[in-house]
């Protein structure tokens, strides 16, 4: 099986070099140069606490040459979903290859239906966490066994499918097909609306904002019960209690773990809010159910993004 990752940040990396010793060929996607490099001179080095190993794989920043592929995983930030997805259909993406997105939030697979049929989409998430030491270099951050679950768009399931998550098995990605696989999605998008966020504006790991921190775990908490009280109304059987017992043992299972949006924001980046917040806010108003803290923190994401050039430097 050949499989590209097109988007291999941390994540991307993550599902990328752990496939490369069970599948035929893996092709790492990516628009940064000082990746491609260090990934194709020194190999992509993955570490987890004391342990290190380097997988050789093909890195490249040109659509052309990743290739005809039987799996393309999608894994850049929602930001980039639609760039990704036409460097993809340049050279890798045929009539026979399966796209998976496990990208965070809601709002991605929209996108890749626009240029990809139902009938070759699969989508999901993933609940494994790593973390970009530098370039060509992640560090694993996961303690517990969290896993992926898939789900085909049009509900068939394939054996191309099934292979993959064989593979993905293993090497320890913990993956299943879940029917449920909206529901974990909402799941994890209570993680990311609280954390990703939080974290980002206060400048923290997940372990300060949530465990050591009352103030910020309050204002959390709150972002929580908003989430599952929208997720409740679209027919999901999440309540506030199950919600905020999900959101503290992910938080246990990554001491330690800084989310990407703390990055994103550190770098002047374009944040991943349109496709969490921002999404939930929406759906929330569709349903009649008000999220105040939830579009508040989405808000105060879009100012820090408004003013990046205009941040008050120290004296």
């Amino acid at each position: 099986m050949k499989i590209a990752i097109i988007g291999a940040g941390a994540m991307g990396s993550l599902f990328g070099g752990s496939l490369a010793s069970v599948v035929d060929e893996v092709c790492l996607y990516s628009t940064n140069k000082a990746y491609v490099e260090a990934v194709n001179k020194n190999g992509l080095i993955m570490t987890q606490g004391d342990k290190k190993w380097v997988v050789k794989a093909r890195a490249t920043s040109d659509p052309a040459e990743i290739g005809e592929v039987d799996v393309a995983i999608i894994y850049v930030k929602y930001t980039g979903t639609r760039q990704a997805v036409q460097d993809a259909l340049v050279s890798c993406i045929t009539q026979n290859t399966m796209v998976v997105t496990l990208q965070n939030g809601i709002g991605n697979v929209d996108i890749i239906k626009e240029y990809v049929p139902e009938g070759q989409i699969v989508y999901g998430l993933s609940t494994l966490t790593s973390d970009v030491k530098a370039p060509g270099h992640i560090e694993m951050t996961t303690l517990s066994k969290v896993g992926t679950s898939m789900w085909p768009l049009n509900g068939v399931i394939t054996p191309k499918l099934e292979k993959l998550v064989d593979l993905m098995n293993q090497v320890n990605l913990n993956a299943d097909i879940a029917i449920d696989v909206n529901e974990r999605i909402w799941r994890k998008l209570m993680v990311n609306a609280c954390e990703n966020t939080l974290c980002a504006i206060l400048k923290v790991n997940v372990t300060d904002l949530m465990i050591n921190t009352p103030a910020s775990f309050t204002i959390a908490k709150q972002v929580i019960f908003e989430v599952a009280d929208v997720a409740r109304a679209k027919g999901m059987n999440i309540s506030r209690e199950e919600a905020l017992n999900h959101v503290m043992k992910v938080t246990y299972a990554v001491p330690g773990h800084v989310p990407s949006m703390v990055f994103d924001i550190l770098n002047k980046k374009k944040t991943e809010i349109g496709c969490i917040n921002e999404a939930i806010a929406n759906e929330g108003k569709k349903l009649g159910i008000p999220t105040p803290t939830v579009e508040i923190i989405a808000r105060l994401i879009r100012a820090f993004e408004a003013n990046y050039d205009r941040t008050i430097k120290h004296h």
